[in-house]
Formats: structure tokens, C-alpha cells, sequence
């Protein structure tokens, strides 16, 4: 799946995601300092994850751990700081919400201070 919207875009597409940005965003949340780029690769890689860029930067990122059927846990979600108050977060969940590989099981949203 990739939603273009204005000068936004958002993917599912793994091949599309920019890693070292992705890693570069997750570590600025205070609940993923202590992650290295190969964990987050690979949890990246292990679930249904979303990529919001602006004009080709990373600006947000969410991923559920799912198992297609029954429950999801939503997870590592961060929208970059100077991008926040603009509903973008919103609309990533949307998305991600209905996800055909999320859609038909209970969801949970997994925060940590």
C-alpha cells in the first residue's frame, strides 16, 4: 500500500522505507533511546509497520505486532516534533487501523511514557 496525499506519503512498503531515518525517528522518543538500528530493523521487519515522509523525509512512523487473526498491538508510534498538531498522527492510525492485515483483529495501542 502507498497513500500519497499533497507532498505527503504514506507506505507499508518495507522497500521504500528509509532505515536510517526510521531508526534516526524512533530514537528520538525517549521510550527507544537504548535501540540500536539492527533491533529496530528487525522489528521493523517482524510487523505491519507505516512510514510517513514529507517530500521524501521520514516525519512519522507507527508498526503493529500482529498475528493476522486475532490481536494487534500498536506500537512505537512518533510523529517528528516539529510535524505534531497537524493531524497527521490521526490519519497514520486510520490507515494503519484498516490495514488488511490489522483490520478484522481486536487492537490495542501499547503507550509508555
Amino acid at each position: 500500500m502507498h497513500i500519497t496525499r499533497d507532498n505527503l506519503a504514506l507506505t507499508d512498503e518495507q522497500d521504500r522505507f528509509n532505515m536510517t531515518d526510521v531508526c534516526a525517528l524512533i530514537q528520538t522518543a525517549s521510550w527507544a533511546t537504548h535501540r540500536g538500528p539492527d533491533q529496530i530493523a528487525e522489528s521493523v521487519r517482524n510487523s505491519t509497520s507505516l512510514v510517513l515522509t514529507r517530500d521524501g523525509r521520514t516525519i512519522g512512523f507507527v508498526r503493529a505486532i500482529t498475528d493476522h487473526s486475532v490481536n494487534s498491538y500498536i506500537c512505537d508510534f512518533v510523529i517528528a516534533e516539529e510535524c505534531r498538531g497537524e493531524k497527521l498522527g490521526t490519519w497514520m492510525l486510520e490507515v494503519l487501523m484498516t490495514h488488511p492485515d490489522l483490520a478484522q483483529t481486536n487492537q490495542l495501542l501499547i503507550l509508555k511514557a
